[in-house]
């Protein structure tokens, strides 16, 4: 005799078959499309059709790495406000930047930066979504990524520089076009080698070969993050993928990373407890402090080791192409920053290298690194956060509390409101118009993730590589671009990688044996 309870689940059960079920998931879809098309909060924030309906629509453009191409088509098309998830809306507006990232912002990270949460144990600055902690994090390293501390590592920097200078005079002097990707690529690692573990990875040594595979691996780790982020579940996904390229014999280059870099850690460790110190930026790791005032743990001293690599190396190398790419690109402007930086060394020590401050006194040189860097800074995927308490009004488009809001830093640097009808153009000289005009748009400059305190930690390192670089390379060499209309191959994945970026060198008379 059945039961009261199981009278219903007979009934219920009768009806789940195979057709039923199928009804009923289309319905379900049916309806939520529907709802996230005319009922849902954002509705009236313009963007393409299918980014309204489904996350999807944006996570396939992340999978392709075009996202320096789409964002920029996005905001040309819709305006300052666009939909590109159902729950996700990419601003370019200047009086958001101080508030979604500037001090005292109440716009916190979303749970997309829990992806790139650190697998041994202890916390990161840079996924961080508690704001003590952060904080916290992030100012028991500001000094060893002070300018004044990268300072200390300039000669070091400079031997490098050095270095590539002599091995791409021979592959000048060989009439061969070289690979700029590689070079600088080959540079900035080669530079956070010494910055971080005491030596270079001898990528420049080896004629800019990928040496422990270490470039490839933090493309590799940031191809991962930037994609998985959006999906649900989204560590327990990268683990079964780890899994499964395991068992399918493929070579888990990021672990072979990490247990390198815990070697190097594990013995400077060591000998600190030995009373051996080391004037480099892990000696100031190892040095550093846990949250209860202790000794800071093996784990987040092999962290902040890491995080090194990852926020000083591609940063800067490109920056450096970036520079290259827009001083090839118009010759008056070569002429002109060729012209102030040889009559910096005809006033000046010519056989000695220019340092970073000097080049400080270089305005041209500044404003060509500026505007390269505005048109094309490392950070291209959205800076995200949720609007804070109360929402926000941008453009007259309301966007509810609690929402995920980003900026590209490509877009906002090409804001027309900002930057002007020449916004798109590569125009040095509007820095130098005012020092006034200079501080206004470097208050709206996202090169580097904003002013803020959410800033890119490797700031410095990039600014005093890229500034010795570009003028050791002008002064040194002719430079030309293969390929003027397409000068690289380009994938976005948080940065902004430039492929096969072809040049042919021509060494300068006063430089050649």
């Amino acid at each position: 005799m059945p039961t009261r309870l199981t009278a219903p689940l007979t009934v219920i059960w009768t009806y789940l078959t195979v057709q039923n079920i199928l009804i009923l998931a289309l319905s379900s879809l049916i309806g939520l499309c529907i709802y996230r098309l005319l009922f849902h909060p954002l509705r009236n924030i313009p963007g393409p059709f299918l980014a309204k309906i489904t996350g999807h629509w944006r996570n396939d453009r992340t999978w392709r790495g075009t996202w320096h191409d789409d964002i920029l088509q996005l905001h040309q098309r819709y305006g300052s406000v666009v939909r590109i998830a159902p729950n996700e809306v990419s601003i370019v507006h200047q009086d958001s930047i101080k508030t979604l990232y500037g001090h005292g912002s109440n716009a916190m990270k979303t749970h997309w930066y829990a992806v790139w949460d650190p697998p041994i144990g202890a916390p990161a600055f840079f996924p961080a979504r508690d704001r003590k902690l952060h904080s916290f994090l992030r100012k028991r390293v500001s000094s060893a990524y002070s300018m004044t501390s990268i300072l200390k590592y300039e000669q070091p920097i400079q031997d490098l520089l050095d270095l590539m200078v002599e091995k791409l005079k021979l592959q000048a002097k060989a009439g061969n076009a070289i690979n700029l990707g590689e070079w600088t690529g080959a540079l900035a690692f080669d530079a956070v080698g010494v910055l971080g573990y005491g030596a270079p990875f001898e990528h420049l040594q080896n004629d800019a070969a990928d040496v422990m595979d270490v470039r490839s691996t933090i493309l590799e780790l940031f191809f991962w993050s930037q994609c998985m982020g959006h999906y649900w579940g989204q560590m327990k996904l990268l683990r079964l993928i780890r899994k499964l390229m395991e068992l399918a014999g493929v070579e888990d280059r990021i672990k072979a990373f990490r247990d390198w870099s815990s070697e190097k850690v594990k013995a400077r460790m060591t000998e600190k407890k030995e009373g051996i110190e080391h004037p480099d930026m892990l000696g100031h790791f190892v040095n550093m402090k846990a949250q209860n005032g202790g000794p800071a743990s093996f784990q987040e001293v092999l962290g902040e080791a890491l995080n090194l690599v990852g926020a000083g190396a591609d940063t800067t190398s490109i920056g450096m192409r970036s520079c290259i790419e827009y001083v090839c690109s118009k010759p008056d402007v070569y002429r002109k920053l060729q012209e102030e930086v040889d009559n910096f060394y005809a006033t000046n020590t010519p056989n000695k290298p220019i340092t970073y401050l000097q080049t400080q006194q270089l305005p041209y040189l500044n404003a060509v690194v500026k505007e390269a860097l505005r048109l094309r800074p490392s950070i291209i995927g959205q800076l995200l956060r949720h609007t804070p308490e109360g929402g926000l009004v941008i453009d007259g488009n309301f966007i509810p509390a609690n929402t995920p809001i980003g900026m590209s830093p490509l877009a906002q640097n090409r804001d027309k409101k900002v930057w002007g009808d020449d916004a798109n153009e590569f125009k040095p000289e509007r820095w130098l118009e005012s020092e006034a005009k200079a501080r206004q748009l470097e208050s709206y400059n996202m090169t580097f993730g904003g002013n803020g305190p959410r800033m890119c930690v490797g700031r410095n390192i990039a600014l005093v590589e890229i500034h010795k670089f570009l003028a050791q390379m002008i002064r040194a060499f002719d430079i030309d671009i293969v390929n003027k209309k397409q000068p690289y191959k380009m994938k976005t994945y948080w940065f902004s990688y430039q492929h096969d970026f072809m040049v042919t060198l021509k060494t300068r008379s006063h430089l050649e044996a």
